[in-house]
């Protein structure tokens, strides 16, 4: 039997990731399972507060600071420096570092977008000033005096959000193409599946979007943060 178009086309990347999203959850509706449908209406639509991301959405910053020392008359001034943080106790590096992505694939896609075409490179979120003084204590240094800070990610990293997606929905509509032949209509046949059979099937596609993404608690997200483009000098 030859691939489905929309096996074809994904894998060629001759499709965007949200219109494979859209077309796979046409074929999932036929299956009627609501738990089934919540992880791609959440890639489609995004991710509502309070609910736990997978952890290809968890990503990873670098701490960047300006600062100074001495008086204002005389001082050492410091720009874009990346900070260690090696006193800072692991579990609040993560939280600082570590970021929940909620927005929706559509949202993530333009906001590359609008990196590529600007000068900037990467994306960053400010840190509040209050932590400041916090910041200079575990970076061993209370003479810093650190007038902004932000946490800094590569974008290779929301691209990956995009090849995980990717993935997961390729395995899921070859599932679906073994179980019910060619998927071009954009139609299953449920009808010749018996409950038992049509069970299975849903706790299947289940185990491969949860293998993919395994999901882990996190309050920092990206969609509750001022995100902006910077160039680290």
């Amino acid at each position: 039997m030859s691939k489905s178009k929309i096996i074809k086309e994904l894998a060629n990347g001759t499709i965007s990731v949200q219109t494979a999203l859209k077309r796979t959850k046409v074929l999932l509706q036929e299956l009627d399972n609501k738990e089934i449908l919540k992880w791609i209406n959440y890639e489609i639509e995004g991710y509502p507060d309070g609910t736990i991301v997978p952890e290809y959405r968890k990503i990873n910053g670098q701490l960047y600071v300006n600062y100074f020392k001495g008086s204002i008359s005389s001082h050492i001034k410091c720009n874009n420096v990346p900070l260690p943080l090696g006193k800072m106790p692991k579990e609040n590096k993560q939280k600082l570092l570590i970021k929940d992505v909620t927005q929706s694939i559509e949202a993530l896609k333009c906001m590359l977008e609008g990196v590529q075409q600007s000068n900037n490179k990467v994306l960053s979120i400010s840190i509040p000033a209050d932590l400041y003084p916090y910041i200079a204590k575990c970076n061993n240094d209370p003479f810093m005096m650190i007038t902004s800070a932000s946490i800094v990610f590569n974008t290779s990293e929301i691209m990956n959000i995009f090849s995980k997606v990717e993935s997961i929905l390729l395995d899921i509509l070859y599932y679906l193409e073994k179980k019910f032949g060619n998927l071009d209509e954009l139609d299953i046949d449920t009808e010749n599946k018996n409950s038992e059979e049509l069970s299975e099937i849903i706790s299947h596609i289940q185990i491969i979007y949860n293998d993919h993404s395994v999901f882990i608690g996190n309050d920092n997200k990206i969609k509750d943060s001022t995100i902006s483009s910077m160039i680290i000098e």
